[in-house]
């Protein structure tokens, strides 16, 4: 009797038991703690694939401080020999433009939202107010989570207002390179053994242009927001010269009207007064009649007289 109560006794705990592990297993299946004390979302929905930690073991990083260039690719979106080339890629970028460049691709923000993930990061690989740009790509696989987060572009330290107003051009044109995902982007791509579809290769090296072009200073920065202004906006461009093309014919046309119609010029506007001297004399003689009667018989002479004057004239000199 004893031993059969003590089995009912056992046969109910383990009955508690497992029920106490089901109901623990339900409550955590979507979640997991990390090594360092993290929780980590592991699965969402059948396209995810299954998240883990960033792996820090990941990063490949080169270059010196204040100009070092990084990737991350966490999600396994490029491979080996691209990471390679797009490294020196990025370090090149760094030096010309004395700045802390970095790219992660992941698919887990740790907790975070968008831009508070890429600030962080930037902030732990390159160290705070550094001047640094990073540029973080987002691979949602329709997580729900994710589902209002974007791809980011942070800046700090000197790189701020360096790139201040252009990131939003600079992920235009990261994104025409970026493409069209080839084949399934929620899922393993068989044909380059990454996941997703999208051409990273070709957006990271973009944004390495992109870095160099809007991170550049003096003359060179001023050709660039023309040039950028020049295919974003052409038709206000056009309207812009032919406007001021009309504005110079006018503008010449006018001087050439004047110059037409200009009364001509005396010759006295070109003496230097001031450098001549006028003198007038005149000389008169009176001429007198005298009118004699004489009952002499002797002859006389006649006298006769002249009258004359003289000018005497100055040079000057007309000044421009």
């Amino acid at each position: 009797m004893v031993k059969h109560k003590m089995k009912r006794a056992a046969a109910i705990l383990l009955t508690m038991f497992a029920l106490i592990t089901a109901l623990t297993a339900v409550l955590f299946t979507d979640r997991r703690a990390n090594a360092d004390g993290r929780l980590v979302k592991t699965s969402y929905d059948e396209n995810f694939i299954e998240s883990t930690y960033n792996d820090r073991s990941l990063i490949k990083k080169t270059g010196f401080a204040g100009e070092y260039a990084l990737i991350a690719d966490f999600d396994n979106c490029l491979t080996d020999s691209e990471e390679s080339a797009l490294l020196e890629i990025l370090e090149k970028t760094a030096k010309k433009t004395h700045t802390n460049v970095g790219v992660v691709i992941t698919r887990d923000l740790e907790g975070k939202s968008d831009k508070m993930f890429t600030d962080d990061f930037s902030d732990e690989v390159f160290g705070a107010y550094t001047k640094s740009i990073m540029l973080m790509f987002l691979n949602s696989y329709n997580v729900p989570l994710y589902s209002t987060y974007e791809d980011w572009i942070s800046t700090d330290g000197g790189a701020v207002k360096k790139f201040q107003g252009k990131t939003t051009r600079m992920l235009n044109r990261i994104y025409d390179k970026l493409g069209e995902p080839q084949g399934n982007k929620y899922a393993y791509n068989e044909s380059t053994h990454t996941y997703g579809g999208y051409d990273y290769a070709s957006a990271v090296n973009e944004y390495a242009k992109c870095v160099k072009r809007y991170g550049g200073s003096g003359f060179t920065a001023v050709l660039v927001l023309f040039g950028d202004f020049i295919i974003q906006h052409p038709t206000g461009f056009l309207m812009i010269i032919a406007v001021s093309v009309f504005i110079s014919v006018a503008i010449v046309h006018g001087k050439v009207k004047g110059y037409k119609k200009k009364a001509p010029v005396s010759a006295s506007s070109y003496v230097d007064r001031r450098c001549t001297n006028v003198t007038r004399q005149v000389d008169q003689f009176v001429r007198e009649y005298t009118t004699s009667h004489t009952h002499s018989s002797s002859s006389g002479g006649h006298h006769g007289g002249g009258g004359g004057g003289g000018h005497h004239g100055g040079g000057g000199g007309h000044h421009r």
